[in-house]
C-alpha cells in the first residue's frame, strides 16, 4: 500500500509541472511572431528546405498563443509569401535572404531545441 501511495505521489510531482507547461506558451509573443516570420521567410528562400518540424511546432505553439498574436504571425507569413510571389528579378531575391537573415537573427527556434543557422 505505501509503495503504491509513493508511486502515486512520484507520478503526479511528474505529471503536474508537465500539464502546466503543455497548457501556457512556451514561447514570449515576441518570440512567436519572430519565429513564424523567419520560418516563413526559410519556406521562400529556400524551397528545398526541411521546414515540416519547425512548422508543426509552431503550429503546436499557435494553440497556445493568444489569437491576436496567432493573426499577427499569419499576416506576416502572407505577406512574406505575396512579397516572394511578386519578386522577379535577382536583385529581390538577393533582398529576400537578406531579409530573411535580419529575420532570423533574432528568431527564438533554439526553445524548441532547433538550431537556428543564420545565413
Amino acid at each position: 500500500m505505501r509503495i503504491a501511495l509513493i508511486a502515486t505521489g512520484a507520478a503526479a510531482l511528474v505529471a503536474v509541472p508537465m500539464a502546466l507547461s503543455m497548457t501556457g506558451p512556451q514561447m514570449s509573443a515576441d518570440q512567436f511572431v519572430s519565429a513564424v516570420r523567419c520560418t516563413a521567410y526559410d519556406v521562400v528562400t529556400q524551397p528545398k528546405a526541411e521546414t515540416g518540424a519547425a512548422r508543426m511546432q509552431l503550429n503546436s505553439e499557435a494553440l497556445r498563443q493568444p489569437a491576436a498574436t496567432v493573426e499577427q504571425a499569419r499576416a506576416e507569413a502572407s505577406q512574406i509569401a505575396r512579397q516572394a510571389v511578386i519578386s522577379e528579378s535577382a536583385g529581390d531575391g538577393a533582398m529576400l535572404r537578406q531579409e530573411r537573415a535580419a529575420a532570423c537573427a533574432g528568431a527564438q527556434l533554439a526553445t524548441f531545441g532547433a538550431s537556428d543557422d543564420a545565413a
